[in-house]
């Protein structure tokens, strides 16, 4: 009986021997399920499965090239709000969706088409819905690396205000996006996971309808060009399934321009073209999440 209860406790040593190998190790077993990292790849899955909001603020820089000029140039802060929702399921596929909106007041500085310089402020709106799909690999027990592929559409609608005798305007951007990215994540602490994110996006099939004398211009479309984002992001669970994030982020993206109608007015021919530009927006974002 002595014997029996010997062997008994030093194989129950040997198994909690085991356990705390498996435990440094960062591995932890589900009975009847894939065996997956522990400690800081719960934080990581914790935060990759929820839904948040935040208050967000935009810092715009857009550009015209037009040779000779000269070149319409805008620029402010726009405060806004974004929304998101993300999952990772227990085999590992991730899934985000994201919805951003952003308006305010931005400076104005470009001319007529007849060349008349004008500065004037633009009651600008800039809209931003995007999805990804991606798997996540598993570099360390908390460290990850999820590439993955995307698609959304975006909008911008600038509207200028009157000035003396230049009458106020509205012009409507629009563009497809297509393209993929990288998310990294690691996990500081069990309650801290830092983040940055890298996407590489076409802008696709946009284009551009200013809303002059019953829209008698038509049209601009444009062609493909590319979208660059980076962003970081740290986010602390607080408690339970709550937690508060904040980040900052860097987007470029070029438009193409294209050509609007040609007007026969009078005997006169109207060419006008909706120029090349660039466009430069600086991110800060702070929010609340809710996790399951």
């Amino acid at each position: 009986m002595r014997l029996k209860q010997t062997v008994v406790m030093v194989a129950l040593a040997g198994l909690g021997l085991t356990a705390a190998a498996v435990a440094d190790a960062g591995v932890r077993f589900q009975p009847g399920g894939p065996r997956i990292p522990a400690a800081g790849a719960n934080a990581i899955r914790q935060v990759d499965n929820g839904i948040g909001i935040a208050a967000t603020g935009t810092l715009m820089n857009y550009q015209e090239h037009i040779t000779p000029g000269p070149s319409d140039t805008e620029s402010g802060w726009m405060p806004g709000f974004a929304v998101h929702f993300d999952y990772l399921t227990p085999s590992n596929v991730y899934l985000h969706l994201g919805y951003s909106r952003s308006a305010g007041g931005i400076h104005y500085d470009g001319a007529t088409q007849a060349g008349t310089p004008v500065q004037t402020t633009d009651d600008a709106t800039i809209q931003q819905f995007l999805g990804k799909v991606g798997y996540t690999f598993w570099l360390a027990h908390n460290l990850a690396i999820t590439p993955y592929v995307a698609a959304g559409y975006q909008w911008w609608n600038r509207d200028l205000q009157s000035v003396g005798a230049s009458k106020g305007y509205t012009e409507d951007y629009h563009s497809p996006l297509v393209g993929a990215g990288a998310l990294f994540q690691y996990s500081v602490m069990p309650r801290l996971v830092l983040s940055a994110d890298a996407e590489m996006l076409a802008v696709t099939g946009g284009g551009m309808t200013p809303h002059i004398d019953d829209g008698i211009f038509g049209s601009a479309h444009f062609g493909t060009t590319g979208e660059e984002r980076v962003g970081l992001q740290a986010n602390y669970r607080v408690s339970g399934p709550w937690s508060v994030f904040g980040g900052l982020s860097f987007t470029h993206f070029n438009y193409t321009g294209g050509a609007l109608n040609t007007l026969h007015l009078d005997g006169h021919t109207i060419t006008a073209r909706e120029p090349f530009s660039s466009t430069n927006l600086f991110g800060l974002d702070a929010g609340v999440a809710y996790h399951f």
